[in-house]
């Protein structure tokens, strides 16, 4: 590992967010290892790597906007690409991007949705839309449906991001399918304030009709 990936894990690892920003405003390059510390699911410094590309874009398109737009064409290579599985977290890490820039990045958002049909994405494109929340009611409209189809799924991670997406994209009409999850125990990894935890399904899923039902019943 070179001395400057040392740096970068070493400050993820602390969650100096702050200090990440100021080196990729200095040094385009620093996004580039963050994508390659990005790949390690069950790895919380992996998530935080994630988190911290689109910390990165916000700033760095306040005054390089095409250099933003650019790392997301990169990305978008990279999830195209046949190599195997290096595009594996790009759904997430343009969720970042996406949700840190809605303004430039919006497009960017029903691309990532239709990568939903690949099986080793789907999970990625739930977390993404998760974190981007309700951007547009075309990206709503789109993936509500695909979301809730997702809560049936026979794999909890499916069904338990599926859970978390619903109740952060604000659609009060999912609660009824929400309902139904409650009492599902088992348990999925989730990363949640800079740390990768455990929580069943049927918590993400309460969690997301408390979040419903305060925005019917304010």
């Amino acid at each position: 590992m070179s001395p400057l990936k040392k740096e970068i894990t070493a400050l993820l690892e602390k969650k100096e967010y702050s200090a990440l920003v100021k080196l990729s405003l200095a040094d385009k390059k620093i996004i580039s290892i963050l994508i390659s510390l990005s790949y390690d699911k069950n790895n919380t410094t992996s998530w935080r790597a994630m988190e911290a590309i689109g910390l990165a874009a916000k700033e760095i398109s306040k005054t390089d906007p095409a250099a933003v737009r650019n790392i997301v064409g990169r990305l978008l290579w990279m999830i195209r690409d046949e190599s195997g599985g290096i595009g594996w977290s790009v759904p997430e890490i343009l969720g970042e991007i996406v949700r840190n820039t809605p303004v430039l990045c919006a497009d960017i958002a029903p691309i990532i949705v239709s990568f939903h049909e690949e099986i080793m994405l789907c999970p990625g494109v739930l977390w993404a839309l998760g974190r981007m929340g309700k951007i547009n009611d075309e990206t709503v409209n789109y993936a509500v449906p695909i979301i809730i189809s997702c809560l049936g799924s026979g794999d909890n991670t499916l069904r338990g991001y599926a859970a978390r997406a619903l109740g952060e994209m604000g659609n009060e009409a999912s609660v009824t399918e929400l309902e139904n999850l409650r009492d599902d125990t088992n348990r999925i990894k989730i990363y949640e304030d800079g740390e990768l935890n455990e929580k069943s399904v049927g918590e993400l899923a309460s969690g997301s009709i408390e979040k419903l039902l305060r925005r019917t019943y304010p």
